[in-house]
């Protein structure tokens, strides 16, 4: 039977279900949602097992896997569903499941072989039978009353055959929210709603026919799922009885042992729910089903797994990758010496990233094909910690840092650790230099309760953090990116600059108190585990170990002594080195606000020097050939600094500074401005206005011929920044320990 004679046989068939002598309107055949049922199915199951929620779930699939092939007609007397119904009550439970045992699991195995790589397939409960597939007699009774439900269900509901599409997202979501065994191994579930919003992030619906698309640490295959199911369910309908996607997916997970291989197993099963609709109209396809989940989802049977797979040839690299990494610091090192015994591995793994997260994110970009993209859900400490500075400088020179996504605390299940959505392009060379600003998004709501209940909300900021991504993806070189989709408060279009490997990409920190009250976010408490908090000790005395390395490098510089240094004192009125000038009045007619004029792309700043008051299409200064020094007249005498070519206007409340000798150091001046202005005691009171300001005098360092000295100038400013870096570290440390709560 050719496709196209299939496809309408089986359309007749639909019709035929649907036209009786009681209804003669064509429509859609209506859904099932069985999640109720198997809510029920796997409380009962829990309750009388005392068995965890995870290994519960796995013999609820494998029933509902049992009932759909049955449903199908895959299964037919004398191993389906109903044969086994028929048996109630002329034989004993224990009969039951003897015969489910002997004879109906063989079948299903049978249909969908195990893969002969990893020796998985797509069934393996162990409450009903034992390891070795024998009928675990002691819960006959709880296997008959299972089926009963079944059974109850399909009487008020009607057969698997038209399973409602959030069933195949929610079932596997609902039990897991309440697992607590995958935590102590750092596999934490990621929510249905951010791995949607990841998938419509990706672009995947774009690959090109041959792409290679990956989750190296998959689970139970969430990523790849949502993605077939969301953009190309398509490439799984056969042609000519054969399935042949136009793009290669895999997913992989790692383990040797019964309890671990169950994982990719579930992701199987998962398959198979998500492809129902189309194995339905393909029921003599099933080994063919069966190869296609065993080339998808691969396990690893190592302690290493997927970390120890490396592709070398380009080819083999993936073009586009979706992962949520293991989270673990402490024991990590089991790991990284089983690697060092391994000189490949050792060599491949030559960024020496804390924890398993940072030898997850070195696989990714290194597994990456050139222009590949990466989507990888991370902890906050690969962002921050100083132990991982190398990581982030290895990360900018392999890669182009497309967005930093923030995401709320307790956006997983079993644990309240903050994490973010990293977005990595791999560099066609790594000599590219990044030419384009970097997305960032503050999420506090995604769809769902951040509690225990998880009840679905329709608060959900990923939906627009989705919608502009996806347009800065198009207009990230454009000059008016950053004042177009920052007219959403939770969107910031940051510089590239300051994404410095040794500063914290923590991009939820560049939002003020302020702007985050005026978004109705309250700040999050940060709930740790006794665990989590030991580490963060451990990671704060190895950092502060570091810092006090550093102090003695600073020391050991061979530097000038500052007694040796000569100055020479110059007046800010001199219009030799500088031409002082306030700003011109602004009314608001000439403002805009970060919208409503596409041409008014000029930042105008006020009294606060950091920030902009509005937005001009043209500049009140004439000529931007020299670096200019900015300061509030109103305040604290607050200070910025605008390089040569940078273009700004200036209110009256502003005033500026243009530094008009090469020989002096824009940066040093600034500093020298910041040391003297207490000395002045500019404020309110003593306003920092035009005049005041012409009576200030710097020392500027100068060389024996008494001209100003760069070098000097360079080496202060240098010293200051390294210190300034320190003690800013020293405070965030101090400030990470004193924000948590640690459970107990």
């Amino acid at each position: 039977m050719g496709d196209e004679t299939r496809k309408i046989y089986q359309l007749l068939l639909q019709l035929l279900q649907i036209i009786n002598d009681k209804n003669s309107i064509i429509k859609e055949p209506e859904r099932i949602d069985p999640l109720p049922l198997a809510k029920r199915v796997w409380q009962d199951i829990w309750v009388a097992t005392g068995k965890s929620p995870e290994k519960c779930l796995y013999n609820v699939a494998e029933l509902f896997i049992y009932k759909f092939l049955s449903d199908l007609k895959l299964l037919q007397e004398p191993e389906n569903f109903e044969f086994l119904i028929s048996m109630m009550g002329k034989r004993s439970n224990k009969d039951v499941l003897s015969h489910y045992a002997k004879t109906c699991r063989p079948k299903i195995k049978e249909l969908f072989p195990k893969s002969w790589e990893d020796g998985t397939t797509i069934i393996d409960g162990t409450i009903f039978v034992n390891e070795d597939g024998e009928a675990n007699s002691s819960q006959s009774l709880l296997f008959v009353n299972s089926l009963k439900k079944f059974k109850e269900f399909e009487s008020e509901q009607g057969t698997f055959e038209h399973i409602d599409k959030d069933f195949k997202t929610k079932i596997f979501e609902t039990f897991f929210k309440q697992s607590v065994g995958q935590k102590a191994l750092g596999q934490y579930f990621t929510p249905r709603k951010v791995v949607q919003a990841v998938v419509k992030m990706s672009g995947i619906e774009n690959l090109k026919k041959g792409a290679r698309f990956c989750d190296p640490f998959c689970g139970v295959g969430g990523f790849v799922l949502e993605a077939i199911n969301l953009y190309r369910i398509n490439d799984f309908e056969p042609i000519e009885g054969e399935i042949k996607p136009p793009i290669t997916y895999f997913g992989f997970d790692k383990g040797f042992e019964k309890d671990d291989e169950r994982t990719i197993i579930l992701a199987k099963a998962n398959m198979l729910i998500y492809l129902t609709e189309i194995i339905s109209k393909n029921p003599n396809l099933s080994q063919k089903f069966a190869g296609l989940f065993n080339n998808v989802f691969k396990l690893w049977q190592s302690n290493l797994g997927t970390l120890e797979k490396i592709f070398e040839k380009e080819e083999e690299r993936f073009d586009l990758i979706m992962t949520n990494p293991p989270y673990v610091t402490s024991g990590s090192s089991t790991i990284k010496n089983e690697i060092s015994d391994n000189s490949d591995l050792d060599n491949f793994y030559s960024i020496n990233a804390t924890g398993i997260e940072g030898l997850a994110l070195e696989w990714i970009i290194k597994n990456l094909k050139k222009g590949g993209k990466a989507f990888v859900i991370i902890p906050e400490g690969i962002l921050n910690r100083s132990n991982d500075t190398k990581l982030r400088k290895f990360i900018l020179e392999s890669c182009f840092l497309e967005a930093i996504i923030s995401l709320p605390g307790k956006t997983f299940f079993s644990t309240p650790k903050k994490t973010y959505i990293l977005v990595l392009t791999r560099k066609q060379n790594i000599q590219d230099k990044q030419d384009f600003p970097v997305f960032t998004y503050l999420v506090s709501k995604i769809g769902e309760t951040l509690d225990v209940k998880r009840f679905e909300t329709d608060e959900n900021d990923l939906d627009e953090a989705v919608k502009l991504f996806r347009i800065f993806q198009v207009t990230k070189k454009e000059r008016n990116v950053a004042q177009d989709l920052s007219k959403n408060k939770r969107c910031k279009i940051q510089q590239f600059d300051l994404f410095a490997p040794e500063q914290h990409w923590s991009v939820d920190r560049w939002w003020t108190k302020d702007e985050k009250i005026e978004l109705g976010i309250e700040e999050e408490a940060q709930l740790i585990t006794v665990t989590d908090f030991l580490d963060l000790i451990d990671e704060t005395i190895t950092e502060l170990s570091n810092i006090s390395k550093k102090r003695t490098a600073i020391l050991n510089k061979k530097v000038q002594k500052n007694d040796e240094i000569r100055y020479k004192t110059v007046s800010l009125s001199d219009r030799t080195y500088f031409n002082l000038a306030i700003g011109r009045r602004l009314l608001k007619k000439d403002l805009f606000y970060g919208k409503g004029n596409n041409r008014a792309t000029i930042p105008a700043f006020s009294a606060n020097v950091f920030k902009p008051f509005g937005y001009v299409e043209k500049s009140n200064i004439s000529e931007f050939n020299n670096p200019f020094i900015l300061w509030g007249i109103d305040g604290e005498f607050e200070l910025s600094y605008k390089p040569k070519g940078e273009i700004f206007a200036a209110t009256d409340h502003c005033g500026t500074i243009e530094v008009l000798d090469e020989n002096l150091n824009p940066e040093f001046i600034l500093l020298s401005l910041k040391l003297v202005k207490y000395q002045y005691g500019f404020d309110r009171g003593l306003r920092a206005n035009l005049k005041n300001v012409g009576n200030v005098s710097i020392d500027i360092p100068v060389n024996e011929k008494d001209d100003f000295d760069l070098e000097t100038q360079k080496y202060l400013v240098d010293s200051e920044k390294e210190i300034s870096t320190i003690q800013n570290r020293i405070s965030e440390l101090n400030n990470n320990i004193q924000k948590v709560n640690v459970i107990f």
